[in-house]
């Protein structure tokens, strides 16, 4: 693995940090009065997704890993396991899910095009698109006069999970969802 000095290393990278691979989320150079400069850096580990904040002096050594993103198709879930094909060659590639953080299963929606970070040739974590579209399959009916106030009611998307949606939402309608939190993000098409 290369080495490198902590001023080198951009945004979006990965190091082995503590013997673990962390990806640097942010960094920003600090100068105090007359102390040194330093770089305070968030990393996020690859695998457990938590996000500490370190400081690195300029010259600090770091092994850079070097990270393979590659796009993949996801068809569906086997198990304990997710399938996803390589678009150009149509292999099929099986991944734990335990690689996609348990709140995001639910907006795996087959088809949907994602990147898959490998080390090598180890995945090492799926990364879903920041916005899906899905089908809303089951939204009740809102009551009639709620549109004075932001009303929002619980509806159901093509993979079976609940989300909190406006109360115009209604059944069949193609909506954006954020994999992130789940939130509604606007119908799609306007």
């Amino acid at each position: 693995m290369p080495s490198m000095k902590m001023r080198d290393v951009k945004v979006g990278e990965a190091i082995l940090y503590n013997n673990e691979v962390w990806v640097i989320f942010d960094r920003h150079e600090q100068t105090r009065g007359n102390l040194r400069t330093y770089w305070q850096i968030k990393l996020k580990h690859l695998e457990r997704g938590n996000v500490v904040e370190q400081r690195f002096s300029p010259d600090d050594n770091v092994e850079k890993i070097i990270l393979n993103r590659q796009e993949y198709e996801y068809l569906y879930r086997d198990g304990d396991m997710f399938v996803f094909m390589e678009p150009a060659t149509y292999e099929q590639i099986y991944v734990n899910a335990n690689l996609v953080p348990a709140a995001q299963h639910g907006y795996m929606v087959p088809n949907m095009k994602l990147s898959l970070l490998k080390i090598e040739d180890k995945v090492v974590q799926v990364e879903l698109p920041q916005v899906v579209e899905v089908e809303v399959t089951d939204a009740p009916e809102g009551a009639r006069g709620d549109t004075a106030t932001s009303v929002t009611k619980l509806a159901t998307i093509e993979t079976g999970v609940q989300v909190r949606v406006p109360g115009h939402i209604r059944k069949g309608d193609k909506i954006k969802i954020r994999t992130e939190d789940g939130e509604f993000r606007g119908r799609v098409g306007s």
